[in-house]
């Protein structure tokens, strides 16, 4: 080793020396500022903290909670202002259930500097420097916010829209695309909660973004010359010897576009309103196509035999519309050939025959006051809409389904009706003497009852125990056709009665039942009422009373001399309260108190 080798070892072994020193000397100095600052930082928020710029550093953790609690009270009381042109929104922190978590943020600022020995030393030493805020820790609804922001989107938003052409007397024209606007609801929602977390921020411009329409003035010139081409002159449609003339007006009202998008672009397809071309051959060409008849049950004799289907012809207008669309666009002879297609009925012979209808196979009638002519004309329309029902194996039929609202411009008339206990003028008044009638027809052809009520009052022209109610929001009656074959329906009526018949297939099916009752009678004090233009003694009953009472109904059903179905109905009847007027006039003493008679007949 020559003299130079042994310099350059020495140096190096000074260099090495000098930089363990160093080392050294820097990790002492930052034990003792990590003694020192520990020291001075025991139990306290570190130096250079602050929450949502309230400077909290060097606070022991009381102080701390005391100082967010008092910025606290602003931040919960205060009111932000939403701004934009012109319009203002004042939204303050109690419309979004806005509260400062107090202990969550101390706790959050506190545990800032105490996360590992070497990371706290260098994050402590780094606050002296560097001050940090970490934010408040807070609650709110976000769902509040969003309904906020929606009610000022709806104020502000308003859509693209796009440029457009239309025919005015003939005349192609076009009308100009205009940019749309729009909320930026995320950036906003950022914005607002922002504010209820910042020290000074108490008002807010409404930030939104520009829409631009899909379509402009530049993507119409290939379908304006296309609307040219096709309101140029009328269309001729023709048929054996038929012939009709489709006039320049009605195809300009006829025609659609059709916005397409290819990547990035869109463009402008001209179409026709298919249903506006349907509607019009349709009616033009009544009296070229034939109807297509369903398949009908005739009765005779309790008996059901089909009369057959037959195919209709019609219009194919699907081939109808392409070649009107193409004729209008050619520049060759605009004319159209309408083609003809078979039109199926919706119940064919082989459909109908398979349904299982041959028979009738329940039936029941039930009487009417003929005098009430509002109520029998609701009845009678009521059975008209009943009547042809047909209901599939397995369907659950519901009264209020199938008749619909009963409303006057349906034809329903007011009629005597008993609604929430009390017999009042109804639209549709009669409907509970369909449903009773219907009930019965389902009752003794053994059907599964899925719904039924009884009347509020008993009413003694109802078979006992086995009346039902409907109404329509209310009430219903529902059966369910638990057998293989289709029910049809048929009602007739005649001055004072309705019959409604089943038609199906007889299942050997047989009803036994007993009748238990009337039962538990409760009667109800009648009502007085004093009336001064009545002399003394004098009493006059202005509404009959009816005693309250339960009837219990029990069926059996036999199919094939096997037991099917045992059911339980129970009718409970409210008592109906008399209503009584005694004379307090002048003259003679005063009367006795009467009793309440139970001789009502109510109508529904």
């Amino acid at each position: 080793m020559n003299i130079s080798d042994s310099m350059r070892k020495m140096l190096k072994d000074q260099s090495s020396r000098i930089a363990i020193i160093v080392v050294a000397t820097i990790l002492v100095i930052l034990a003792l500022f990590g003694v020192l600052d520990a020291v001075v930082s025991l139990n306290k928020v570190h130096n250079g903290i602050s929450v949502a710029g309230l400077y909290i550093g060097r606070q022991d953790k009381d102080a701390a909670k005391a100082s967010v609690s008092k910025f606290a009270d602003k931040l919960e009381n205060r009111e932000i202002k939403i701004e934009y042109k012109g319009k203002a929104w004042m939204i303050n922190a109690k419309d979004l259930d806005f509260q400062v978590d107090e202990r969550g943020t101390v706790d959050k600022a506190f545990k800032i500097g105490r996360d590992g020995l070497f990371k706290s030393i260098a994050e402590r030493f780094s606050l002296w420097f560097v001050a940090r805020d970490v934010g408040i820790a807070f609650n709110y609804r976000q769902d509040k916010l969003d309904r906020i922001i929606g009610k000022i989107s709806k104020f502000i938003d308003n859509p693209a829209e796009d440029a457009q052409i239309k025919v005015i007397e003939g005349r192609v024209t076009t009308t100009p695309h205009r940019n749309g606007i729009a909320v930026e609801k995320k950036l906003l929602s950022d914005k607002i909660i922002n504010a209820f977390t910042s020290k000074r921020v108490q008002r807010i411009e409404v930030p939104t973004r520009v829409l631009k329409p899909d379509i402009t003035e530049a993507h119409l010139n290939s379908a304006k010359k296309m609307v040219r081409e096709m309101v140029k002159a009328p269309l001729s449609l023709k048929y054996k010897e038929h012939e009709w003339e489709v006039s320049v007006r009605l195809i300009a009202e006829w025609i659609d576009f059709s916005k397409v998008r290819e990547g990035d672009h869109w463009s402008l397809t001209v179409v026709f309103d298919k249903d506006k071309i349907n509607k019009y051959l349709e009616e033009v060409t009544k009296g070229v196509v034939i109807e297509a008849k369903d398949a009908q049950f005739k009765i005779e004799n309790d008996q059901v035999t089909i009369v057959p289907s037959s195919d209709g012809l019609k219009v194919n207008l699907s081939k109808a519309y392409d070649d009107i669309l193409d004729a209008s666009k050619s520049k060759k002879k605009r004319e159209v050939l309408l083609s003809m297609e078979t039109a199926k009925p919706k119940l064919t012979t082989e459909e109908a025959s398979k349904m299982g209808i041959k028979e009738k196979v329940s039936s029941f009638t039930t009487f009417f006051n003929p005098a009430q002519a509002s109520r029998v004309h609701n009845i009678r329309l009521l059975g008209s809409t009943l009547d042809g029902k047909i209901v599939a194996p397995g369907e659950i039929f519901s009264f209020n389904g199938a008749m619909g609202p009963r409303t006057a411009e349906k034809g329903y008339k007011e009629a005597p009706a008993i609604i929430n206990g009390k017999l009042v003028p109804s639209l549709g008044g009669g409907v509970c003497q369909v449903g009773t009638t219907l009930f019965n027809a389902i009752f003794f052809g053994g059907y599964e009852v899925i719904e039924r009520h009884n009347h509020s009052f008993y009413i003694s022209h109802y078979p006992l125990g086995r009346d039902a109610t409907v109404s329509w929001g209310g009430p219903d009656l529902k059966f369910k056709n638990d057998t293989s074959a289709y029910i049809l329906i048929k009602v007739k009526t005649t001055a004072s009665s309705i019959t409604i018949d089943f038609y199906s297939t007889n299942q050997g099916v047989k009803v036994e039942y007993t009748t238990e009752g009337p039962s538990n009678f409760r009667d109800v004090a009648p009502q007085i009422i004093e009336d001064p233009s009545l002399p003394q003694g004098v009493t006059k009953q202005e509404e009959e009373g009816e005693r309250g009472c339960q009837v219990i109904v029990y069926r059996t059903v036999y199919k094939n001399g096997t037991v099917t179905r045992q059911d339980k109905f129970v009718s409970k009847y409210v008592p109906k309260k008399a209503i009584i007027r005694v004379g307090t006039g002048a003259g003679g003493p005063p009367p006795p108190v009467p009793e309440a008679t139970s001789t009502v007949e109510v109508v529904d």
